[in-house]
């Protein structure tokens, strides 16, 4: 009897756990599973690009409505270092690793994905009431590492007043691009103003105008109208071998496209552990031909889809 007893409570054990364990699995069964078009997501964009990439997060949840996106701004170190703490899956800037992250991956055995979604350029912009139109590297490169210290020594300005620059602290991606691309071993100028977004810098041009800055080409669409920005030449770059003079582009599509721009970048989707949700889902919206659209649309050159030139007859 004692051991009926004792094989009946056992067996109620037995089925008890068989029980709950169905619930369990019954109520995981009746939750929302992340997908491709459904879920919730937080991405860090730099701030030098995310007018665009904001459009394409706002379409992308336009088209799925399951879809939650959170899309924070912050410089590229910053972007960065989030994703490589785990803090955030996916992040987008225009940059690549530098050899101190490339290290951290390395040392870590982290796996980062990473996609080409656009090329954009960096541009130079200045007030209307400064006359200058164009500025070679050689020049850009004076005029950073202050070198050239007012605007009576650049030729085409009609300003005398010293020269101040304006673009993003050194986190940022524009002033990591542009220390890398044009001041090379020179140190900044320290006539610099650091600023924090590129909508300061529009202010601070827009009010003083012996100020130069520097912005990524997406935010050229929201650039005030008494700004203009300037047309830059690469003296080691030329079209025509025989040719002596020097080409000077403006930051259009067709130019950075066939990178004619001297100041032209690449944008990057970085991914870790983004698995097969929204992250994924996102990734490839901003690939496709419907997220290349919005590249187009807002200036910037599509990466992952081919491109047509088109000559537009101007009066």
């Amino acid at each position: 009897m004692k051991n009926v007893r004792c094989n009946n409570r056992n067996g109620f054990v037995v089925a008890l756990l068989i029980l709950i364990s169905v619930a369990v699995l019954t109520s995981c069964s009746n939750e929302k599973r992340e997908t491709l078009t459904s879920g919730s997501l937080t991405m860090i964009t730099s701030e030098d690009v995310f007018p665009v990439i904001d459009i394409q997060v706002k379409d992308f949840q336009r088209m799925y409505e399951q879809v939650k996106i959170v899309n924070r701004s912050s410089t590229s170190r910053e972007a960065i270092v989030q994703m490589l703490n785990d803090s955030v899956k996916l992040i987008v800037c225009a940059r690549e690793f530098n050899d101190e992250e490339r290290m951290v991956i390395a040392q870590n055995n982290l796996e980062v994905d990473s996609i080409k979604i656009a090329y954009d350029g960096v541009a130079a912009v200045v007030n209307k009431k400064n006359s200058l139109a164009k500025l070679d590297i050689t020049e850009l490169r004076k005029i950073l590492s202050g070198k050239i210290g007012r605007w009576s020594e650049v030729k085409g300005s009609s300003l005398t007043s010293a020269i101040i620059v304006a673009m993003g602290d050194p986190n940022s991606g524009v002033h990591e691009f542009v220390k890398k691309r044009v001041l090379g071993t020179d140190s900044l100028t320290q006539s610099f103003y650091p600023c924090s977004t590129s909508s300061e810098i529009f202010s601070i041009v827009n009010e003083r105008p012996n100020v130069i800055g520097f912005i990524g080409t997406s935010w050229l669409s929201k650039m005030p109208e008494n700004l203009k920005a300037l047309e830059i030449g690469d003296p080691n770059f030329k079209r025509d071998s025989s040719s002596t003079e020097i080409e000077y582009f403006l930051p259009h599509q067709a130019h950075i496209y066939r990178k004619y721009y001297p100041l032209t970048r690449t944008i990057y989707v970085y991914s870790h552990n983004v698995g097969k949700g929204v992250g994924l889902g996102f990734i490839t919206f901003a690939a496709s031909s419907d997220g290349q659209k919005i590249i187009v649309s807002n200036g910037l050159v599509p990466a992952t889809m081919p491109v047509r030139l088109v000559q537009l007859n101007t009066p």
